[in-house]
């Protein structure tokens, strides 16, 4: 937690807004999408999923079998807790809405499925995009697809199983103008994911990672991924962090507060 802190006041030091910004590209990203405004109804589908998902009780028991469940000796936790590892903001949520509709991506490739949450932001931003979806817990994809059936949402392919399994299958002759990679960047397999998905992008592809000051780790891979050579632009806006390919650009890497 204290070096999250810290973190977050270099970030705030550093960091700026449009008016620092000088790449036009970066720019009307910013002022288009990052600080676009509120629409009325952007988050409907999204606010509707999560109370239908705290409602689901065999989502619930499958999720209750983990490892924290295990070491308090009891199967029964607060709905709020359960979910909570996987809780985004409506802010988030609503930054992740505009961000799909300005880029507009065909082919979207989400790395860990969790309760779905992000997935049907994705597809709500984007009804006419392809998104497949990987996650390694059958009986939640399971849960999950129920829920979905419910609220119509068509465009999501699920695959299951272990990743080191799946991410091969999926990068086969395909390419992702999109790729979300959950969890934290604290994970060393981040990397190891990172490397694999440079053989799915083209010039337009984006990437992106969550928790990128989550601890030293982390900020150490977002460094790695920020340096390696075919990454042209990044943005931080501390929580997320965005990489982009555009081979047009110069390497720049900006500090952006939303």
């Amino acid at each position: 937690m204290f070096h999250k802190i810290v973190s977050f006041f270099c970030f705030i030091i550093k960091s700026k807004n449009e008016h620092g910004v000088h790449s036009p590209f970066v720019f009307d990203l910013i002022t288009s999408c990052f600080y676009k405004k509120k629409g009325k109804n952007d988050l409907t589908i999204f606010l509707n999923y999560k109370k239908q998902l705290s409602k689901n009780t065999s989502l619930l028991e499958i999720s209750n079998f983990n490892f924290m469940s295990r070491l308090l000796l009891s199967h029964k936790r607060k709905r709020s807790r359960i979910f909570k590892d996987s809780e985004i903001s409506n802010k988030r949520a609503r930054l992740l809405i505009h961000l799909i509709q300005y880029l507009k991506p065909k082919n979207i490739l989400e790395i860990g499925t969790g309760f779905g949450i992000n997935t049907v932001i994705l597809s709500s931003a984007q009804r006419n995009s392809k998104i497949t979806t990987l996650e390694e817990n059958e009986q939640v994809v399971k849960a999950i697809k129920e829920i979905f059936k419910k609220n119509t949402v068509k465009n999501v392919k699920f695959l299951t199983g272990n990743f080191d399994i799946t991410l091969p299958r999926v990068f086969n002759n395909n390419t992702y103008d999109f790729i979300h990679f959950k969890g934290s960047c604290a994970n060393k397999t981040i990397l190891k994911y990172f490397e694999s998905s440079l053989l799915a992008i083209d010039n337009n592809s984006v990437f992106l990672f969550e928790n990128i000051h989550s601890n030293k780790e982390s900020e150490k891979v977002w460094n790695y991924i920020k340096k390696h050579e075919k990454v042209t632009v990044t943005i931080d806006t501390f929580f997320w962090g965005f990489v982009f390919f555009r081979k047009e650009q110069e390497k720049e890497h900006f500090i952006i507060r939303i």
